[in-house]
């Protein structure tokens, strides 16, 4: 009797319990691996808060300093951005061990990235052709590498500026910014995690693409709305300003370019099978 972790070589042999039951232990597998980044997490405490969650509105945080050297050099001091520490507060006892925790988590999700991906791969693995499967691996570097790529383009890029932005702005110079603890972390760790996941557009975009669900001219031709949902999608993922809404749907909208680009190739190529 085969294992319920074997997978059959073809996937009409299973049945929908055996579906089922691999779609389980992909799940199980996927949390486990989340799980000991997100215990590594907990332990490595004083680095993950103090030097990462910490770092973007720190003065010697490597983005501030870029900045405001640039800034000396065109003569603005506009773009010199966290030059003094922000106060963050807790004004709930549990507080803090929340914070640690839900630190924990996201670190562990994202450190944990790369088994998820894979996991996902190899269940959707069988049913995929010979000429499909020999793409397997560089699929999965690629969609690591997207996905760490977008974090940090959310940690160096977005948070320092939307940091900066929200601590500074005022409605009237009597009233005082005093950051809460979790309203700091929600913002670093959701919008590093939301433009992870938004930068495995291209990837998406091409597997639609080779197994023909749209085509290039579908994509070009909704090129307008795609913009639009663009602007939306970055509107929901960042805080409410418009520099970080832009910062994050002009490289969403130069990926879709990308991605359609590459997309075009393939189909090319697989027109170029099918006549042979």
């Amino acid at each position: 009797m085969p294992s319920l972790f074997e997978k059959k070589s073809n996937p009409d042999e299973m049945s929908l319990f055996e579906h089922l039951e691999d779609l389980r232990f992909t799940i199980i597998r996927s949390i486990g691996g989340i799980l000991i980044f997100a215990i590594l997490a907990f332990l490595f405490k004083e680095f993950i808060f103090n030097t990462i969650i910490l770092g973007p509105q720190k003065p010697d945080f490597i983005t501030n300093q870029l900045l405001c050297r640039l800034g000396t050099l065109i003569g603005s001091d506009a773009i010199c951005i966290n030059q003094e520490d922000i106060k963050i507060i807790n004004i709930e006892i549990a507080g803090q061990f929340k914070a640690h925790l839900l630190i924990s988590i996201i670190a562990g999700f994202v450190l944990g990235m790369p088994i998820v991906l894979r996991e996902i791969w190899n269940f959707v693995k069988p049913a995929l052709n010979p000429g499909e499967q020999k793409g397997y691996y560089f699929s999965l570097f690629m969609s690591s590498i997207l996905f760490f790529i977008g974090v940090a383009f959310g940690y160096f890029m977005l948070s320092p500026v939307t940091i900066d932005f929200l601590s500074t702005y005022v409605l009237d110079t009597t009233i005082e910014n005093h950051i809460r603890l979790g309203s700091y972390v929600r913002i670093i760790t959701m919008l590093c995690l939301a433009t992870g996941i938004v930068f495995e557009m291209p990837l998406i975009i091409i597997f639609l693409t080779a197994n023909r669900i749209i085509t290039t001219n579908i994509l070009r031709k909704y090129r307008k709305h795609v913009i639009i949902f663009f602007l939306i999608i970055s509107a929901i993922i960042t805080p409410p300003d418009v520099i970080s809404q832009f910062l994050v749907s002009i490289p969403m909208y130069l990926l879709y370019e990308i991605s359609i680009r590459i997309a075009r190739i393939m189909e090319r190529k697989l027109a170029k099978d099918m006549d042979f």
